[in-house]
């Protein structure tokens, strides 16, 4: 009898520690508010300690860039303005241009385009996992960063949050095995998913149709099909072509436009392209026309090619008039 009474607390113990987690996974299903408050604040807590932990590279930077000379510093900020100028100019081209699209568009019974507000944020501590490669920026919650937004630079794609804290937040970058996203490959009409590996600044795609002719060099861009990357915005160029004869396939690399390797500060875009303001009117309502948004695809069973429908990114907010029903949803794998 003494021998089954000494197993009893421990078999007590287990007990209690079952219900508490079947108690601990329900909450994590329900979704419970506070549950999530303590993930947020978890999250603030870890990028707190990220911020110490970079603190020195940061103060190093600082003290070199206060230790250059007047003179080149001089030089930055002359080739600086020269460059803003010239974008400016540039950019007064856009404005005109995508009011014209809108309105051919319209005529054609198209959807206008949504151009997304873009936020400056900065890089302040580093993740470097070949499953799960990321960095965290300084931007979260409290300035409208959420989890599943795009991040760029001035190239091109880098990546998108991964999940956000009031003070902070983690960006998933392009290179990561765990990220993919819907592309559109140069002129060839053909669209497919790209997907990151465990090489550095390598994306991989694969069992393209060799009637579309790819090759190196042809630009990447985000396809829009997914709902969470704006289109035209380019993502890789590509690097090398595998061809599959006896499938009628080739796969390709491709190596991402933005230098991945020397991130110091990135833009996110807060507002997603598939989201515009509900009708003020009854009239509004009725002019709506509801389109189903296209989740990526699956490039396997392609059998015919889609004409490219991508354009360049445009810096304006031109009115809108239709929707998209999708929603938004990160690629995070």
């Amino acid at each position: 009898m003494t021998l089954f009474e000494s197993h009893r607390p421990g078999i007590t113990k287990l007990l209690i520690l079952v219900l508490l987690s079947v108690f601990l996974m329900a909450l994590d299903r329900a979704g419970s508010s506070w549950v999530k408050n303590i993930n947020s604040g978890i999250g603030g807590l870890t990028d707190g300690i990220a911020r110490i932990v970079h603190a020195p590279a940061v103060w190093g930077t600082n003290l070199s860039l206060f230790l250059e000379s007047k003179t080149e510093q001089v030089k930055k900020i002359r080739a600086l303005e020269e460059e803003n100028l010239l974008l400016k100019g540039q950019m007064q081209q856009f404005f005109d241009l995508q009011t014209q699209l809108n309105e051919l568009r319209k005529l054609l019974h198209g959807q206008s385009k949504e151009v997304p507000n873009v936020l400056l944020a900065r890089l302040i501590a580093v993740n470097d996992n070949p499953e799960q490669r990321t960095f965290t920026i300084n931007r979260g919650i409290r300035d409208g960063v959420k989890p599943g937004q795009p991040v760029i630079d001035g190239q091109g794609i880098i990546g998108q949050v991964l999940r956000s804290s009031l003070t902070g937040a983690v960006v998933l970058e392009v290179d990561s095995r765990r990220h993919a996203l819907s592309v559109a490959v140069g002129d060839t009409g053909f669209v497919g998913i790209v997907k990151g590996t465990d090489q550095r600044e390598a994306l991989t795609m694969n069992r393209i149709p060799e009637r579309f002719n790819v090759k190196v060099g042809d630009l990447l861009t985000t396809s829009g099909l997914d709902g969470v990357f704006p289109q035209g915005y380019p993502v890789a160029r590509v690097t090398q072509v595998q061809d599959e004869r006896s499938q009628a396939f080739v796969n390709i690399t491709a190596r991402p436009v933005a230098d991945l390797d020397h991130i110091s500060q990135v833009l996110v875009l807060t507002d997603p392209p598939d989201a515009p303001p509900p009708p003020n009117s009854k009239a509004e309502q009725a002019s709506v026309v509801s389109l189903p948004s296209q989740r990526l695809i699956d490039t396997t069973q392609d059998t015919e090619p889609r004409a490219p429908n991508f354009l360049p990114p445009s810096f304006s907010t031109p009115p809108v008039t239709q929707t998209q029903s999708g929603q938004e949803k990160p690629h995070a794998q």
